[in-house]
């Protein structure tokens, strides 16, 4: 290794270690350019990595730069489908926008997009910024078909009304949540954003 680079170059340093370890060296890693005022250029193709270790995140697709910018800003305000699919989790369904209103079908979802043409569009939204509502309110609602533990969250898995039983969406529910496959569930997005 060069003594006292002016920029380091990691390329997937992490890439042959279990996550236990690579969890504990993200820790000492993040510490290095504090400590010593060097550059490090870091490679990886896991998000939580570049998430957590990163000033500066920037997102490619095929050869392309997507998006550039804090880790806060490429995770809450992605600038294309691809960044919100490939940074954290996300999940998405086909909407349209009339009159500033989102709709599935026929359905309302109580969410508003007022400087939104009319059209069709792609709701996108992370599973963990759900908010459970009455199944008579305006919302995004549908059947369960699956559920599967988390660590301490439970994922469900749900066909969404109007749509066909193939087009699924996950949410994010506390563990100990009882929701069971054939269950209702209405839910509303806290974030969330449309692309064309």
């Amino acid at each position: 290794m060069a003594i006292e680079p002016k920029v380091l170059l990691l390329d997937e340093p992490f890439g042959a270690l279990d996550a236990q370890v690579r969890r504990e060296l993200r820790k000492w890693l993040r510490e290095i350019p504090d400590a010593t005022g060097v550059t490090a250029v870091f490679v990886t193709h896991d998000q939580e990595e570049a998430l957590e270790l990163a000033d500066r995140v920037v997102v490619m697709c095929q050869g392309n730069i997507e998006q550039v910018g804090s880790s806060d800003t490429v995770y809450d305000q992605p600038a294309s489908p691809f960044v919100y699919g490939f940074i954290g989790e996300s999940s998405t369904i086909p909407v349209a926008v009339r009159s500033g209103e989102v709709g599935i079908g026929n359905w309302a979802t109580g969410l508003f997009a007022s400087n939104e043409a009319d059209g069709e569009r792609r709701l996108f939204f992370r599973p963990h910024d759900v908010e459970l509502i009455d199944a008579k309110a305006n919302g995004i609602s549908g059947t369960v078909v699956a559920t599967r533990r988390v660590a301490g969250a439970k994922h469900i898995e749900l066909t969404v009304d109007g749509l066909p039983a193939a087009t699924r969406v996950e949410i994010e529910l506390p563990a100990a949540h009882p929701a069971r496959i054939s269950d209702r569930i209405a839910f509303r997005p806290g974030q969330w954003k449309l692309f064309a």
